[in-house]
Formats: structure tokens, sequence, C-alpha cells
């Protein structure tokens, strides 16, 4: 599983990486308008992802199984995949045959609206051929396939978000900018297939036909169902935030907001690697009832996780100014976002924070704790975003959105405690979320007071938050996890 991790986390870093090399160069060659517009399409996207992680989850959840042979995963692959390719043609006839109703009626944007129109139709397509692209990615994961997943998932960005540089910088158009990640993602759509089809051998076993088996539908369907209502809400839970700004504020401030969300999911990219390697390692010890070792791994995974998204979130909350200017390189923008970013840094944590006691849920094909919380969430959120957004901005959006992330999360954490772990809940959070967080937050604050920003110099600034970042997260691993490594660093230290 180490190796899994450490290729998660190489896969992740990149993505984390990408955006922040790449988006300033957008901004810069395409403008601020067209990156609003931009981060428009990514909230339309995000919004029709929750099609993906019903069929997506049950698919890796069944490759991780143990005690299926591998002629039934095949079935079960070519049975959901009969589906998505109609959830494929769905996707894009809904986003085309709409796209102008969406310009005219719900963006407020300067370019032509016929010209905004003819982007969304080509953004159709990409966000389609992404949710295909990704279910053969779960595939792979679930069959523990970590490191050509990422590999393919890195070479994905590489072509899509890196090279797509190049082609603006000689036609710097919105238009040359959908048209080529839209065909990079078909390009690795037919790679992510055929790899999968290898490793399931289906070239022997099954053929390119479309397969639809009533057998896998009735094993897998209340899983699959539930799973779906999950992403529905959470679709719903971090996108209509966004969707309702652009409706009500202009998309300029909504760029704002947007470039300090995307600070925050980095949070979610950095820990997201650890809880795909792991998924499959719940699943199997589940389905082998090895509950004592699945205990043990939910507590050091979680400690981890803690001690890992607090260091990442204590400096975003202590330099929002500086790490949005060293980013973007434009103190004005910096300025104007750096009020959002610790609200973003403390929300995705939350989530953060959730991902593994999610995966115990999932490995034990459990999903009624997610939807009844995320209704009740929903019930808070949509309203209260419309009004505050008309009342006070995306500050208000914000504010609430991550009051709502700690409260519901703090909620599931302990629900799902009681109902599979059965540890002692109060010493479970003081020992992996409590103490880390003081932790963090007093290392990286006693570091703050030395004033090391150069407004002057970005890399001598990005060197002194990354070293602070670094430094936190250090003390914490040395101070409350135990791991042999450590444990044999600490010896020696002591010998000296």
């Amino acid at each position: 599983m180490g190796k899994n991790i450490i290729a998660n986390i190489i896969g992740k870093f990149w993505g984390v990486f990408s955006v922040f090399i790449f988006v300033p160069l957008y901004i810069k060659i395409l403008g601020f308008e067209s990156y609003t517009l931009i981060s428009f399409t990514l909230i339309i996207a995000g919004l029709l992802a929750f099609l993906d992680s019903g069929l997506t989850s049950t698919l890796s959840r069944e490759m991780a199984r143990k005690d299926v042979d591998l002629y039934e995963k095949t079935l079960t692959f070519k049975t959901f995949e009969s589906i998505y390719l109609m959830i494929i043609i769905f996707v894009i006839g809904l986003i085309f045959f709409s796209s102008t109703e969406i310009t005219n009626n719900w963006i407020r944007v300067k370019q032509n609206p016929e010209k905004v129109s003819y982007y969304l139709k080509i953004v159709s397509f990409d966000i389609a051929l992404q949710l295909y692209f990704r279910f053969n990615l779960g595939g792979l994961l679930g069959l523990e396939k970590q490191i050509k997943a990422n590999a393919i998932q890195i070479s994905w960005g590489v072509l899509r978000n890196g090279m797509v540089v190049v082609a603006i910088i000689f036609y710097p158009t919105l238009e040359m900018f959908f048209i080529w990640q839209t065909t990079a993602t078909l390009i690795f759509c037919f790679i992510t297939k055929y790899l999968l089809k290898k490793e399931l051998s289906m070239d022997n076993r099954l053929t390119w036909k479309p397969i639809i088996n009533k057998e896998v539908l009735k094993k897998n369907y209340k899983f699959a169902v539930g799973m779906l209502l999950i992403s529905v809400v959470a679709g719903i839970n971090t996108q209509i935030d966004k969707f309702i700004i652009s409706k009500n504020i202009s998309l300029t401030e909504l760029g704002y907001y947007t470039l300090a969300t995307s600070l925050g999911v980095g949070i979610i990219s950095v820990i997201s690697p650890i809880s795909v390697a792991t998924l499959p390692r719940f699943t199997a010890l589940y389905s082998e009832g090895k509950k004592e070792e699945t205990i043990r791994l939910f507590n050091s995974m979680n400690l981890l996780v803690s001690v890992i998204s607090f260091s990442l979130m204590s400096t975003m909350i202590i330099f929002p100014k500086e790490i949005l200017w060293i980013w973007t390189g434009d103190l004005s923008l910096a300025n104007q976002a750096k009020i959002f970013l610790p609200y973003m840094a403390i929300a995705y944590t939350t989530l953060c924070i959730v991902y593994i006691p999610f995966n115990i849920a999932v490995a034990n094909g459990y999903t009624k704790i997610n939807n009844y919380l995320g209704v009740i969430s929903l019930l808070i959120t949509v309203p209260g975003y419309y009004y505050l957004s008309k009342h006070y901005g995306a500050l208000g959006v914000v504010i609430l959105f991550c009051s709502v992330q700690i409260l519901s999360n703090t909620i599931y954490f302990a629900l799902i405690n009681k109902k599979f772990l059965h540890t002692k809940l109060i010493s479970t959070l003081l020992k992996t979320v409590l103490i880390p967080l003081i932790l963090s937050i007093s290392i990286a604050f006693l570091l703050s007071l030395f004033q090391v920003i150069h407004y002057e110099n970005r890399i001598l600034s990005l060197l002194w938050i990354g070293f602070v970042t670094i430094i936190t997260f250090v003390i914490s691993a040395f101070t409350l996890i135990n791991h042999p490594l450590i444990d044999k660093i600490k010896l020696k230290m002591n010998h000296k």
C-alpha cells in the first residue's frame, strides 16, 4: 500500500503543481475575464460530476473485492460501461442544447453571448469525456494499479493543462483553449480504456459490444444508487455556492472566489492520494472480516491525514494575501481574494478529516448517513447562499459554506465511528484531530512572527512559506505519529 500512496501523492502533487503554475499563465495570456469564464465551465463540470461517482465508486469497490473472480469483474465493468455511454450522451445534449439559455439568463459576461454559448458547446464534449476518463481510472484504482493510474493522470494533465499554454501563446483565444483540452481528454479516454481492457483480459473473455447483465445490476444497484445520491448532494453542496454567486454577483468577484477555492481544494488534492490508496485496502479487510486490523489502519491513516491537512491549512490561514500574491504575481488581485482563503482552507480541511471515515462507510456499502446529512445541509445552504449573496456578497456565502462543513463533517465523523469502529469518540477526536490542529496552528503562528515576506521577491517569500509549512508538518509528525522510520530517527536523536 505504501507504493500506491506514494504514487497517488506524486499524481496529486502534479495536480496541485499544475494549478499553481498554469492558472497565472491562463490569466496573463487570456486575461482575467476569460479566466472567470473558464472557472464557470469548471463549476458546470463539478455540478455534473455526480453522474460519474455512483457507477465509478461501485466499479472501484467491485474491482477491489478479493472474493470476486476476474471474469465477474470484467462483466461488471462492461455492464457499467454500457450505462455510462448513455450518461455521456445525456451530458453532451444537456449542456449543448442549453448553452444559449445559460449564457443569456445566468452569467454576467462582457464577451459576446453568442461566442460564450459556442464555448459552452465545446465544453459539453470535454465534460462528458472527462466522466468516461475518470470511470476507467476508477477501474484501475480499484485493481490497486495506482502507479499506472497516476502515470496516466499526470500525462493527461501535461497534455491538457500544460501544453495548452503553448497553443494559446500562438492562438490566444478561448476557442483554442477549450478545443485543445477536449482533444486531450478524448485521446486519454482511449488510452485508459485500452489499459483497463488489458488488465481485465477482456479480449479473451468479452467483446467490445455493449453488455448489460441483470445479475450485476441486481447485485450492485443499491450501493450504486446510494453513491449516486451522495454524489448529487456533494456536488450541489460543493458547487452551488459558486453557481449562485455567478447569478447574483459579477463574474469578476466569482473569479476572486474561485482563486481562493482552488487553493483550498489543493489541500484535498494532497490528502486524496491517501484516501484512494486506503479504500481498496479497507474493502479487502472488511471482505475478509479483519476488523481489528481495520481499526488500526483507520487510526494511523486518520492521524496522518490530520497532520498533513492542518499543516497546510495553518499557513493558508496565516498567510492568505502572501500566498495569493506569490501564486498570481498580482498584489491587487491578492488583496481582493485574500478574505476568502482562510474560510476555504478551514472548510476543505474539515472535508479531508472525514475522508478516512467515508472510506470505512464505502467499504461496508453504507451510504445512508451521507445522504441524510447532505440533504439537511442543502436545506440550509441553498436558501442561505441565495440570501447571503444578495445582501452580503461572496463573503457571506463563504462563511456559511465553512460553517456548514465544520458542523456536518463533525457529526459524520461521530456517526461513522459509532456504527463501524466503536472506539471512544472523545479520545479519538482528541488524538487524531484536536491535538494536531492546536499543534499545527501554534507552530505556524510562532514562525509567522518572523517577518520574512518580501513583496519585491516572490521566490524568497515562497521559500519562507514553504519552510513554515514543512517545519509545521515535521514537528507535528515527530510529536504525534508512531511509525517505524520516525521511531528509528527519534532513537538515534536520543542516543546523541
